[in-house]
């Protein structure tokens, strides 16, 4: 059973990453996101929140500082790890640079998977090419709402993980909300959009596959060993969920 810690501040003190003590507020969500997703105003400004509360020294938001945050109470240095750092967030690969063992992925689905593409790994999440129980970190943020078996993916991740290893990551989701999916395969492998095609990314590269409610957590209450929050009576999207694999 997971455990909630509500109040960690995480800036209390400065950026996680850098210690800077100043903060910008950007618009990141834009009127079409926000009307797929049906989202109110003050949801609108969590997620703004979340992504363009950003440190004007290092650029990190603070949905990477959350993870950064929660990433160093589990490991002071991450020197001696073994870390799986799935669909790389840019903003950590300089922070993972000490690890024993650093392999970040992207995916590309006409590549060969495994394959080495910009320096990082070619891996699909519900499929990886690695081995069992040899990492002592999985990491992954904003991806699962984009593929289409995420319970795969979330059990591929711990078959990778050594005993006693943590998955860390971190979905877009709001707690009152029932999840949703919005894109199908059928048996032919035609994809169905079953609500208004909705996307990620600048370009608009990555389609939503699964709108996150409160009932992920409670399907998720057996592996789930805690949930970080910055301010959860605040804002509430602004989390890290750490799974442990016993």
């Amino acid at each position: 059973m997971h455990s909630i810690r509500r109040w960690c501040r995480i800036d209390k003190n400065g950026c996680v990453h850098c210690s800077g003590k100043s903060f910008e507020r950007l618009r990141i969500i834009d009127d079409e996101l926000a009307r797929t997703w049906e989202l109110s105003r003050q949801e609108r400004d969590w997620f703004d929140e979340r992504e363009g509360n950003r440190c004007r020294n290092c650029r990190m938001s603070k949905r990477v500082r959350m993870l950064l945050w929660s990433l160093k109470r589990l490991y002071p240095v991450f020197n001696p790890l073994h870390i799986l750092h799935l669909n790389q967030i840019n903003e950590l690969s300089k922070v993972f640079s000490e690890a024993r063992l650093l392999i970040e992925t992207v995916y590309c689905p006409v590549g060969e998977l495994g394959a080495e593409i910009n320096g990082v790994s070619n891996q699909d999440m519900c499929h990886l090419t690695f081995g069992s129980n040899l990492f002592d970190l999985v990491l992954h943020s904003e991806t699962l709402e984009h593929v289409l078996d995420y319970e795969q993916a979330l059990s591929e991740a711990w078959r990778v993980l050594k005993p006693g290893g943590w998955q860390v990551y971190s979905i877009p989701l709001l707690h009152y909300r029932n999840t949703r999916q919005r894109i199908i395969k059928n048996h032919t492998g035609q994809t169905i959009n079953l609500l208004p095609l909705s996307t990620h990314g600048l370009n608009g590269e990555y389609p939503v596959v699964w709108e996150f409610g409160g009932d992920f957590l409670r399907k998720r209450k057996g592996q789930i060993r805690q949930i970080h929050y910055d301010n959860y009576w605040k804002n509430s999207t602004v989390f890290t969920i750490l799974e442990q694999k016993p």
